[in-house]
């Protein structure tokens, strides 16, 4: 019998730009091309990249977990791409 997928494996498939895009700037990050940035909001050092475009996956803002939910909770379309 074939394994169920998980959780995460469903959400990739479904939202492959979105996976893409995450994987990008992890690469980016350890290479060093992009370098991690405080909270733009509060300064916080351990912190997201943000998208708010999947079609430009350099371009990525720095939000600690507390704003990053806080923004897609809002509603405001950003990551309903």
């Amino acid at each position: 019998m074939p394994k169920k997928p998980t959780s995460q494996q469903r959400w990739r498939s479904r939202h492959p730009k979105r996976y893409l895009a995450h994987l990008y700037v992890q690469n980016a990050i350890r290479l060093g091309v992009i370098e991690r940035l405080p909270c733009e909001l509060c300064g916080e050092a351990k912190t997201d990249a943000h998208h708010d475009d999947y079609d430009r996956p350099y371009q990525v803002r720095f939000l600690c977990r507390r704003h990053h939910k806080q923004h897609h909770a809002k509603g405001d379309g950003y990551g309903e791409r």
